[in-house]
C-alpha cells in the first residue's frame, strides 16, 4: 500500500527489533460501525489537535512501558488521552485481530499521529557503497508479524519513524525507522534497495 523509494533507516533506540505484538494485510479493510457522535456541547479536538497529543503522549513514555506492555496499549492510551476513538470503538478486539484506528489514509497522506496497523509485515534493506579499492555491501531486515505502532514523523521515499513497544517482545516504547515502499535509490557512490513484505493499514485518529 503506497508507492515511492525509500531511504535508508535504522533503529533508533535499539537495533535489529523484531515485534510478537500484533498481525497485518495490503490492502486497507473498510472500517467498522463508528459509533455516533456524544451529544454533550463539548467542543471535539481537531485533526491536528489529536495528532500532536497522540505524538506527544507517546514520546513520553520512551524507554517505559504502557499498560501491559502489548504495542496494542500504547496505541490504545495515547488516542484515548487525545480524546480519539480506539480500536475498541470500530470492532470486537481479539488477540490475532486486525485493528482500525480511525479513517483509512494512504502512505502520500501519513501524517505525525496517525497509527499503523501491521500484518506479516518485514523489509529488507541492502547498501551497497561503490569505494575505489572496494566494494562495501551492509544488509538489515525486520519483521512485525502482528503489531500496532505510532507515527512519530513521515521522513519521505516510503520511510517512516514509528514510536512503537513489544517489538522485540517485552520492550519498552522506542522509536524506529520502518520503510512501507520498495524500491531502489543512489545518492554518490551508495545505492539503498529496500524490498517490503506483508500488509499494513494506515489510520487517521478522529474524534471520540
Amino acid at each position: 500500500m503506497g508507492d515511492g523509494q525509500t531511504l535508508p533507516g535504522v533503529d533508533l533506540d535499539n537495533t535489529g527489533t523484531i515485534d510478537d505484538g500484533t498481525l497485518a494485510r495490503t490492502e486497507v479493510p473498510p472500517p467498522g460501525p463508528i459509533a455516533l457522535d456524544s451529544g454533550s456541547g463539548a467542543a471535539r479536538p481537531s485533526p491536528a489537535s489529536i495528532a500532536e497529543r497522540v505524538v506527544s503522549f507517546a514520546r513520553r513514555q520512551r524507554g517505559d512501558r504502557v499498560g501491559d506492555g502489548q504495542c496494542f496499549a500504547l496505541a490504545d492510551r495515547a488516542l484515548r488521552h487525545a480524546e480519539a476513538k480506539s480500536a475498541r470503538d470500530y470492532g470486537a478486539i481479539s488477540p490475532d485481530a486486525d485493528y482500525v484506528w480511525g479513517a483509512a489514509v494512504t502512505l502520500s497522506e501519513l501524517r505525525p499521529g496517525d497509527v499503523i496497523q501491521f500484518r506479516d509485515y518485514s523489509y529488507d534493506r541492502e547498501i551497497v557503497i561503490e569505494r575505489s579499492d572496494e566494494t562495501v555491501t551492509r544488509e538489515d531486515s525486520q519483521m512485525r508479524p502482528h503489531h500496532t505502532a505510532i507515527v512519530q514523523s513521515v521522513d519521505g521515499n516510503g520511510a517512516v519513524t514509528v514510536l512503537e513497544q513489544n517489538s522485540p517482545d517485552g520492550s519498552p516504547v522506542v522509536r524506529t525507522q520502518l520503510f512501507f515502499s520498495s524500491g531502489t535509490t543512489t545518492s554518490g557512490n551508495t545505492t539503498t534497495t529496500v524490498s517490503v513484505h506483508g500488509t499494513f493499514w494506515f489510520y487517521r485518529p478522529e474524534a471520540r
